[in-house]
């Protein structure tokens, strides 16, 4: 006997996680939940995993508090790291060593800028800002680093900026703390040499200090701490002729390392754990901005989520593989860098957001594979450093949980009439990517209880054409097999479910080390109170 009852289509996670309280508004594409879970593959999956790239750690109690992927000539590549200890470390392969000691931490992130090379004949060179210590420089290859050769005058003892960047062909600087609100830049000719005092002070009378700084369309984009948000015009020759206006006096940025250059616009992350895009809607100077957290009602859910105190810690890093956008930052009750929030923007014109707590990423910066596709990379809280987003989906050799939820439907969206209607539920179809022999877990949820468990195989795969079911102790595992047009076959895999209500929802996990899922969308079989089931 046929079904005779109505099939509800969930597509899920296709708008990524939301942070409303307002049951009433969530579309059934978002999601309550979406914790180590990734969107790049055009399916709802688990995120990839991790593995250390140093076997040796630079030190047990070291935290790495910045890194860098040093290429300064064309086929070597170096990793710097930026210790907790006071050193900088230098790996040729996979094993450190200390090149710097003795230098003092600050609150705030280490910036890490690519410059020389001003002619033909000069070294790449490696600045690196740390806010208290005389800015340090990489000369090429070289093993060691050196004090930069002419600093400003302002930048003496502790008083060190806290950030820098190369724009307009010239090496810029800021945030120390002897003037806190003045952009400092060299010699175009020699990225060392301040000698020429050049400075530009930035509306004095407003916010703490500047606390970073980016290059974009010719344009210098500066923001402060705790508020305020600057361009500078630097397109005209004549430096006399520059000019400097204010954004917005309203917001600011949580850390020297909270803003990142994304396609063709600016991402950043306040004090406040709101997120922003700074799009130039006209050509050159006209400047808006906009909060990306409001898409999805975010806010109420990162304020419960991260440590407000400890914004100045964040780390974003822009992840041109995956086209995501990824915030380390300090988890509630915690200072260290616990939580990941990532903004995903493969989906052109639609940002959506998802959280990984799996990881105490201190640092975040990309690293080349021999692929020549720089990947993910991540400082821990024990010397090493992690390679991240790896297929084998193991938190370097352990488990590790994906999970996700689903809003609580009254299927309102099928037809607006369902919403007040007892419905009784009978069966839950996914369709899936085969991932491997292992279980994804999905609880059902009945008007806020949870009245079963159904477990879906995620591996089988061979047949390529019509529909058979697999052998095993449960008779309701069915799998249909559809056309095999590429690699990737798609299954129908449906289970039976118990129970009756207004609204339902779907929580699914898996944690097993190598364990994956690949979740294309939900098939809801459910009946109208009082109608008759058919098979």
């Amino acid at each position: 006997m046929a079904y005779t009852g109505q099939i509800a289509e969930i597509i899920v996670g296709t708008d990524g996680l939301t942070g409303t309280k307002n049951q009433a508004i969530i579309k059934p594409t978002q999601l309550l939940l979406a914790n180590n879970i990734t969107f790049d593959s055009g399916t709802m999956r688990k995120e990839g995993g991790k593995t250390a790239f140093n076997s040796s750690s630079i030190g047990a109690s070291v935290s790495i508090l910045g890194g860098y992927d040093w290429i300064p000539i064309a086929g070597i590549q170096r990793s710097i790291l930026y210790g907790s200890d006071g050193k900088i470390y230098r790996a040729a392969a996979s094993t450190y060593s200390a090149i710097t000691t003795g230098l003092t931490i600050a609150d705030d992130p280490p910036v890490f800028v690519e410059g020389g090379g001003e002619v033909a004949a000069s070294n790449n060179k490696l600045f690196i800002f740390t806010g208290k210590n005389v800015v340090q420089v990489i000369d090429g290859d070289s093993s060691v680093t050196a004090n930069i050769t002419t600093p400003p005058a302002d930048w003496a003892s502790t008083n060190q900026p806290v950030f820098g960047l190369v724009h307009e062909g010239t090496l810029w600087g800021g945030g120390n703390a002897s003037d806190p609100h003045r952009m400092y830049y060299s010699k175009i000719t020699d990225h060392e040499d301040f000698s020429d005092n050049n400075s530009l002070s930035i509306f004095p009378g407003e916010g703490e200090k500047l606390i970073g700084a980016l290059s974009y369309k010719g344009l210098l984009i500066c923001w402060k701490k705790p508020k305020g948000v600057y361009v500078i015009d630097t397109t005209d020759p004549a430096s006399a002729n520059w000019k400097i206006a204010r954004i917005s006096d309203a917001v600011g940025a949580a850390s020297s390392q909270s803003m990142v250059l994304v396609d063709n616009d600016i991402v950043f992350m306040d004090p406040a754990g709101v997120f922003h895009a700074l799009s130039a809607v006209l050509e050159f100077g006209n400047i808006s901005q906009k909060s990306i957290s409001d898409i999805a009602d975010l806010s109420p859910l990162i304020r419960e989520m991260i440590n407000l105190g400890s914004t100045n810690k964040t780390y974003a890093v822009y992840y041109p593989a995956k086209r995501e956008v990824h915030f380390s930052t300090p988890g509630l009750g915690s200072t260290s860098n616990t939580v990941r929030i990532v903004l995903d923007l493969s989906t052109l014109n639609k940002p959506k957001f998802r959280i990984s707590d799996r990881d105490t990423a201190i640092a975040l910066w990309l690293k080349k594979d021999s692929d020549d596709i720089p990947r993910l990379t991540m400082g821990s809280t024990n010397g090493i450093v992690y390679e991240m987003d790896t297929e084998n989906r193991s938190d370097n050799g352990s488990g590790y949980i994906g999970e996700f939820q689903t809003p609580h439907m009254d299927l309102g969206h099928l037809d607006p009439s369902l919403a007040a209607k007892l419905k009784n539920f009978d069966f839950l179809e996914l369709l899936v990517e085969p991932s491997g022999n292992w279980n994804l877990s999905v609880d059902v949820i009945i008007d806020g209880d949870t009245t079963q468990t159904i477990q879906f195989d995620m591996g089988t795969s061979g047949a390529t054409l019509g529909s058979f079911i697999l052998a095993g102790t449960d008779a309701s595992d069915v799998v249909h097999e559809g056309d095999k047009l590429s690699e990737s076959l798609i299954l129908n895999k449906k289970k039976r479910i118990l129970g009756s209500g207004s609204r339902i929802s779907f929580k699914g996990a898996n944690s097993g080390d190598g364990e994956d899922f690949s979740v294309a969308k939900f098939l809801l079989h459910f009946r109208i109170a009082g109608e008759t089931a058919g098979t």
